[in-house]
């Protein structure tokens, strides 16, 4: 399992709103059809094609879609980042999507994310503060993803303001004691040193949070 940064802030616009609200990342270039099943070298005629770009620009872009079509996986995590929160989340398959159209402004090249939670920018330890900082449009994590310690930081992105109760809250379909109980275990696999435990523990209560 890896970790990747992505920029959230594409040409001086924001898709931090579009990315949670519906689910997926994504890059720009539109209009050069589903990169899943063509070469680099066709990438490069469709971006040659469709854009007049530089050799060193042209090259970045190939290495991103490289990072983005082959190197993320399904399973893998993903982080952006708006002006307060890191949005964390879990990476889905590579899809183009051009029902929209094909304007430059438009994502078709996307990938479906579940997002898990968000984390204020200042509980993010070294290693991913450096991430994050990252001028590159995507980048990967360098070390073991435990090194990252997302998950002892994560809350529900749609978390109520203090002291106002959501209607569907949790507590007004299960009694207390039953409640209590689920989360003190679920806490107590939060400290596992198993990574993949402390994650699904973590999506467990989120999930049961949102339900």
């Amino acid at each position: 399992m890896n970790l990747f940064y992505i920029q959230s802030t594409i040409r001086g616009m924001s898709y931090v709103t579009s990315f949670l609200e519906d689910n997926f990342i994504g890059l720009t270039w539109p209009g050069t059809g589903d990169l899943g099943e063509m070469s680099p070298e066709e990438w490069k005629e469709q971006l040659r094609e469709h854009y007049r770009l530089e050799e060193t620009e042209l090259a970045h872009v190939i290495k991103d879609f490289h990072t983005f079509v082959h190197t993320m996986q399904d399973g893998d995590y993903v982080v952006m980042k708006d002006d307060e929160w890191v949005y964390v989340g879990d990476l889905g398959d590579y899809y183009y999507d051009d029902s929209l159209g094909t304007e430059e402004d438009l994502i078709c090249h996307r990938r479906g994310v579940t997002w898990l939670g968000r984390i204020p920018l200042e509980d993010l330890n070294d290693k991913v503060q450096a991430l994050i900082h990252q001028p590159a449009t995507l980048a990967q994590f360098e070390h073991p993803i435990s090194q990252a310690q997302l998950d002892r930081h994560l809350t529900d992105i749609n978390e109520a303001p203090e002291g106002v109760q959501a209607s569907n809250s949790p507590s007004n379909k299960v009694d207390k004691a039953t409640i209590e109980a689920a989360l003190h275990v679920l806490r107590q696999a939060l400290d596992s040193e198993d990574i993949n435990i402390r994650v699904r523990a973590a999506e467990a209560i989120l999930q049961y949070a949102r339900s």
